[in-house]
C-alpha cells in the first residue's frame, strides 16, 4: 500500500512540476494583425519595399518584402527581444510561416542573434544553415536553439531578402505568424519545495 502511495505521489509530482513550466512570448505583432509593420525594424535597400498584404497564412494580414536591387539585402527584424527576461543558455523556440520566390540568385535567410548591450553579439546563427527553401505556398518553419552567453541586449530574429549580382536578380518574401518564445521549467529548488508540499498534502489527506 505504501509503495502504491509513493508511486501515485511520484506521478503527481511529475505532472505538477510540468504544469509549472512557463512559456513567454517575446515578439510583438508577429502576425501583423495590427494591419501595419509596427514593432518591426526595417533596413531597406534603395528600392526595396516592406508592406502589409492580405495574402496571409492565417488571420487577415501578413507582410511582403520585395527586393530587386542587385547584390543587396533588404532586412526586417524583431530586434532586441526579451531584454531582462531572456537568460544565457535559455532554450529559444522560433516559428514562422513563409513563402516566396527568387530569380537570378535571389534568396532569403532567417538569422538569430544573441545581442550584447552596447553592441555586438555573443552568438549568431543562420537558421537551416543556409537560405530558406521557399515555394509559392506558405510553409511552417520551426527551430529550437539556445541563447548565447551574453543576452544583455536581448535576442533578435532577422530575415534578409538577398539578391545576386545580376541586374535581373529579384527576391520576394512573404512572412506571417512569427513567434519567438522561451519555455522555462522551475529551478530544482523551487520544484523540490513545490513537490514536497504536494507530497505532504497527499500523505496528510490519506492519513486523515
Amino acid at each position: 500500500m505504501i509503495a502504491n502511495l509513493l508511486r501515485f505521489i511520484g506521478a503527481l509530482g511529475v505532472l505538477f512540476v510540468a504544469s509549472l513550466s512557463t512559456a513567454t512570448e517575446l515578439t510583438s505583432n508577429g502576425g501583423f494583425e495590427t494591419g501595419d509593420t509596427s514593432d518591426w525594424v526595417s533596413f531597406p535597400t534603395a528600392n526595396s519595399t516592406f508592406n502589409i498584404t492580405s495574402d496571409a497564412n492565417s488571420g487577415a494580414w501578413a507582410a511582403e518584402v520585395f527586393n530587386n536591387d542587385p547584390a543587396s539585402s533588404a532586412v526586417i527584424k524583431q530586434a532586441n527581444l526579451g531584454v531582462g527576461v531572456v537568460n544565457p543558455g535559455d532554450t529559444i523556440n522560433i516559428s514562422f510561416s513563409a513563402k516566396g520566390e527568387g530569380a537570378a540568385g535571389g534568396v532569403v535567410f532567417a538569422e538569430f542573434f544573441s545581442e550584447i548591450d552596447g553592441g555586438g553579439t555573443s552568438a549568431n546563427e543562420i537558421l537551416t544553415g543556409g537560405p530558406l527553401v521557399l515555394t509559392n505556398q506558405y510553409q511552417d518553419f520551426s527551430f529550437t536553439t539556445l541563447a548565447g552567453p551574453d543576452v544583455s541586449g536581448g535576442v533578435t530574429l532577422q530575415f534578409a531578402t538577398v539578391t545576386g549580382g545580376d541586374s535581373g536578380s529579384v527576391s520576394v518574401f512573404f512572412i506571417d505568424d512569427v513567434s519567438v518564445f522561451i519555455d522555462r521549467i522551475p529551478e530544482p529548488t523551487t520544484a523540490l519545495l513545490a513537490g514536497s508540499a504536494l507530497t505532504a498534502a497527499v500523505v496528510r489527506r490519506r492519513v486523515d
